[in-house]
C-alpha cells in the first residue's frame, strides 16, 4: 500500500526529465562517440587554448592544410602549460578534460573525454529544465507538457550543428552549456517561488507537494554558469552585467537575511567577472579587434571613405586597407606595422567606433543586415566535422540529427525585418506574461518571464559587440551567442504553445466532465444502471 501511494506521488514532470536525459544521452553518444567521431575543424584558434591546458597537436609537423579548416581530430598529444595570454575559464574545463585523459591514457587525448565533459553539463542543463518546467492542473497533463517541453529542448539544443562543438578548443560549446545552466537553474528558481497552482483536488491531479523554497545551491548555480558564460570570451562578457541584474531581482524572493545576502553578492560576482573579463583582455588581442572593428567594419563598404576616414582622424595613406580583415596577406601596410598602430590602433578604441555608429546610424542598420544574412547559421559550414583518417571529402560535415540547424539554414528568412519583427513579437506576448503574472499574484512567472527577456537582450548584445568589436570578421561563427538566444526564444515561444494547447484541452475537457457530472446529479431516473430503485 505504502509502495503504491509512493508511486502516485512521484511527480510525472521527473519521470519526463528522466526519459528525456536517456534520450538525449543516447543522441548525443550516437552523434560523438560512435565512428566515425566528429568534432569541428580548427580555424587557428585551437592553440590558445590547447597550450594553457597542457594540450598539443598529435603531429607536429603536419601540413597546414591537414591541419586546418578542413578536418577535424580525435587524437591529441599532451605538452606543457603556457598562458599564452588568453583569459578564459573555458581553459578551466578543457584543462580539467586534460587532466581525466591523462589518467585514461597518458600518451594520447582522445577529443571524445572532453565531448563527455560537454554532453554531461547539456544532460544537466535539459534535466533541470523539464524537471522544472511550469506545472499544469492533473498530472497527465503536466507531464505530457514537460515531455513536449523535453522534445523541443531535444531537437534543438541536441541537434549535430551544436553538438559537433563539444569536440572542439572552441569557446563556443562552453558558452552554450553555461546559458543552459543559467536558464535551468533560474527556470528551477521561479519554479520554487510560485505555491501549488491547484486548489481543489481531482482524482487526476497531482499530488498536494509542499513547495520549497529557492535554495542556496540553485543560486548557486546560476551564479556559476553565469560567470562562466561571461568569461567564457570576451565578446559575452557584457552579458555578465545582464545575469548580474537578474540575480539582484532575485534578492526579493524570499525574506530572509541569508538569501538576500546571497543574491547581492552573487550579483556583485557576476557584474565582476564581466569587468575583469574586459580589463584583463590581452593588448595583442585588443589590437586585433579594434583593426577589424575598424577597416573590416566601420570602413567597410563605406559610400563615403573620405568622409569617414576624416571623421575618425585616420590618414589617407591607409585607405587601402579598407574592407581588409587582420589575417588578409598582401596589404599595402602589414597589419603588425608599427606606424600603424602607433598613428590608428593606439589612437582609437571600441568608444570611437561606437560613437561613429551612433553619429551614422544608417550604417549600423547596415551591418545588422549583414549579420542578419549570417543569423541562421547555427554552424560554419567552411570548417568540417570529420578526421581525416575518416576517409571523408575535405570540409565535409555530418547532417545526422541535424533538422533544426538545417531548416533554420535553409528556410529561416534571413534578413533584418524578420528578426526584428521576432523581437517585436517576443517581447510583446512577454511584457502581456509579466503583467498578467503580476496581477495574478505569482513571483515565480514574473520572474520566468524577465529571464527569458534577458536571454532576448543576451541576443542583441551579442550581434551589436560582435559587430563593433570585431566588425564583418567571420560572422558565421561569431554569432553562435545570438544563435543560441534566438533558439532559446523560439524554444520557449513553442513551448508557450504547447501549454496554451494543453490548457484548452484541460478546459475542455473540464467542461464536459462538469456538464456530465450535472446531469448525473439532477437527472439520476435517467441514468441506467445507476438508479437502484428503477
Amino acid at each position: 500500500m505504502n509502495d503504491e501511494a509512493s508511486r502516485k506521488r512521484v511527480d510525472s514532470r521527473i519521470i519526463a526529465a528522466w526519459i528525456a536525459l536517456g534520450t538525449a544521452a543516447a543522441i548525443i553518444v550516437y552523434l560523438l562517440f560512435v565512428p566515425p567521431v566528429i568534432g569541428v575543424a580548427d580555424n587557428g584558434d585551437f592553440n590558445r587554448v590547447m597550450g594553457a591546458a597542457g594540450i598539443a597537436y598529435a603531429d607536429a609537423q603536419e601540413s597546414y592544410a591537414d591541419r586546418y579548416f578542413g578536418y577535424a581530430h580525435q587524437f591529441y598529444h599532451y605538452g606543457g602549460f603556457t598562458s599564452g595570454g588568453y583569459v578564459s575559464t573555458h581553459v578551466l574545463l578543457v584543462a580539467i578534460a586534460g587532466g581525466i585523459g591523462r589518467i585514461i591514457d597518458s600518451q594520447t587525448f582522445d577529443i571524445r573525454v572532453l565531448g563527455f565533459c560537454y554532453m554531461v553539463l547539456m544532460l544537466a542543463a535539459l534535466w533541470l529544465l523539464v524537471r522544472y518546467a511550469p506545472r499544469m492542473r492533473g498530472k497527465y497533463l503536466t507531464g505530457a507538457a514537460a515531455a513536449l517541453v523535453a522534445a523541443i529542448g531535444i531537437v534543438i539544443f541536441c541537434d549535430v550543428g551544436y553538438t559537433a562543438y563539444y569536440q572542439s578548443f572552441f569557446g563556443e560549446p562552453y558558452a552554450l552549456v553555461a546559458t543552459m545552466l543559467a536558464l535551468g537553474a533560474a527556470v528551477a528558481i521561479a519554479s520554487r517561488v510560485d505555491p501549488n497552482l491547484q486548489s481543489a483536488k481531482k482524482p487526476n491531479d497531482e499530488p498536494q507537494q509542499t513547495v520549497r523554497p529557492p535554495s542556496a545551491w540553485l543560486l548557486a548555480l546560476f551564479v556559476g554558469a553565469g560567470v562562466a558564460l561571461a568569461t567564457s570570451k570576451i565578446q559575452n562578457a557584457p552579458i555578465g552585467f545582464l545575469l548580474a541584474l537578474l540575480a539582484w531581482r532575485m534578492v526579493s524572493l524570499r525574506p530572509d537575511k541569508g538569501w538576500r545576502l546571497r543574491a547581492r553578492v552573487g550579483a556583485g560576482i557576476l557584474a565582476l567577472s564581466a569587468v575583469l573579463m574586459m580589463a584583463l583582455a590581452p593588448d595583442q588581442l585588443r589590437h586585433i579587434n579594434l583593426y577589424q572593428s575598424i577597416f573590416f567594419g566601420a570602413l567597410k563598404d563605406t559610400p563615403d571613405l573620405k568622409r569617414d576616414m576624416r571623421e575618425l582622424g585616420i590618414p589617407d595613406k591607409y585607405a587601402g586597407l579598407a574592407g581588409t580583415n587582420y589575417f588578409q596577406k598582401d596589404t599595402i601596410v602589414p597589419q603588425s606595422d608599427p606606424t600603424l598602430r602607433k598613428e590608428v590602433l593606439d589612437r582609437l578604441s571600441h568608444r570611437d567606433i561606437a560613437l561613429y555608429y551612433a553619429r551614422h546610424p544608417e550604417r549600423f542598420v547596415s551591418k545588422l543586415e549583414k549579420a542578419a544574412e549570417n543569423g541562421t547559421s547555427v554552424r560554419p559550414y567552411y570548417l568540417g566535422n570529420y578526421s581525416q583518417s575518416a576517409g571523408r571529402e575535405r570540409s565535409e560535415l555530418s547532417y545526422a540529427f541535424s533538422a533544426w540547424s538545417e531548416w533554420k539554414h535553409r528556410h529561416m528568412p534571413n534578413t533584418l525585418a524578420w528578426f526584428a519583427a521576432c523581437y517585436v513579437v517576443y517581447y510583446a506576448l512577454l511584457a502581456a506574461w509579466w503583467l498578467r503574472s503580476r496581477s495574478a499574484g505569482r513571483p515565480g512567472a514574473r520572474l520566468l518571464a524577465e529571464t527569458l527577456a534577458v536571454i532576448g537582450a543576451s541576443g542583441a548584445m551579442a550581434v551589436t559587440v560582435s559587430l563593433m568589436g570585431d566588425g564583418e570578421a567571420d560572422l558565421g561563427k561569431h554569432l553562435f551567442m545570438f544563435n543560441v538566444c534566438f533558439d532559446i526564444m523560439a524554444a520557449s515561444a513553442l513551448a508557450a504553445a504547447v501549454y496554451g494547447l494543453l490548457w484548452g484541452i484541460g478546459a475542455l475537457a473540464a467542461k464536459s466532465g462538469n456538464r456530465r457530472h450535472s446531469t448525473i446529479i439532477v437527472q439520476p431516473g435517467k441514468v441506467s444502471g445507476y438508479n437502484r430503485e428503477e
